[in-house]
């Protein structure tokens, strides 16, 4: 194991702890039943994982972000290692594993509309293992945004971050088969954002809003679940608000959940309301839908705030 080589870097703001993989983006008609078969129109191929994603979002937006986490020394690794670097991603602190296998999903995209079906194949990587170099690189940044899709390396991330009162930011998407480590996760965050069914994956027998309700009581300063173009739901004030997506015409919904944390994370860095960070996270979101693949669709802030500007927020 070895760390990657780069020149010391300015601190980062954000740094992501968690899944990291090479998405193969297939577009189809449509999708086949069993023993059947579909043609394949087009492939792209680009970095992905919910908590790089976000992290790949932020730097798209301005913001310093950072990635701690391993990937192996095959092609896919060194693939998601340089593309990191040009988004301008610090990966100082990425812990490259000699014969490691990295990891890599195939993801089908449905033209007709916008939906997608994911199969990922995980990667055969070691835990991270954390130094004081990386208890003091994390103690320096404003927030950690972790997923669950790595138990250890996520739940360290936490206690380091905790411990230096760093805020704790956490993807409810990826989730444990041991509910007990999923809860884990929750009660170490400070910022919690969920897919819809999160919620009453993790508190059983409830439904969605009380299930929120509940999940806002464990820790989490802050909870939202997202719905697509069913917007989102928020917890606000012991009550839950719901709150609209922009309405356009999606090509592929992929990584969109991902974007949204991202963004909604820069809205908080720069002392937006919960209201309008929502309102932003909404449009970034929006903004990537709007392109093939997680990542190719990614805007600047140039570009948010001119899309704010012409598109309703209904």
């Amino acid at each position: 194991m070895r760390y990657s080589m780069q020149n010391k870097p300015s601190n980062p703001n954000v740094i992501g702890v968690g899944h990291l993989c090479y998405d193969h983006i297939c577009i189809i008609k449509n999708y086949p039943s069993e023993n059947t078969s579909t043609h394949i129109e087009k492939i792209y191929n680009q970095p992905g994982g919910a908590a790089s994603q976000a992290i790949a979002t932020l730097a798209r937006l301005g913001e310093k972000t950072g990635y701690l986490g391993c990937i192996g020394d095959d092609d896919v690794g060194m693939f998601l290692y340089d593309n990191c670097k040009k988004e301008g991603i610090d990966v100082s602190h990425v812990q490259i594993i000699p014969k490691g296998i990295s990891s890599t999903s195939f993801v089908l995209v449905n033209t007709s509309n916008a939906n997608r079906t994911l199969f990922s194949y995980h990667d055969k990587l070691p835990p991270y293992k954390f130094i004081q170099d990386d208890e003091e690189y994390i103690s320096k940044a404003k927030i950690i945004h972790i997923d669950g899709t790595m138990y250890e390396n996520a739940y360290n991330a936490a206690i380091i971050a905790r411990n230096a009162k760093i805020q704790v930011s956490l993807d409810g998407c990826s989730m444990q088969e041991d509910n007990l480590k999923n809860l884990a996760l929750v009660e170490l965050a400070d910022i919690l954002i969920m897919n819809e069914t999160y919620p009453t994956r993790l508190i059983k027998g409830s439904n969605r809003e009380n299930a929120m309700l509940k999940i806002a009581t464990l820790g989490p300063k802050i909870v939202i679940s997202t719905s697509g173009d069913q917007g989102c739901l928020a917890v606000l004030n012991g009550t839950v608000k719901s709150f609209p997506a922009y309405k356009i015409h999606p090509i592929d919904t992929t990584g969109a959940g991902d974007a949204f944390h991202g963004a909604f994370l820069f809205g908080l860095l720069h002392d937006y309301s919960l209201e309008y960070s929502i309102n932003f996270a909404s449009a970034v979101a929006a903004i990537n839908c709007m392109s093939i693949g997680g990542r190719n669709g990614l805007p600047d802030l140039d570009s948010v705030k001119q899309f704010m500007t012409y598109y309703p927020y209904i």
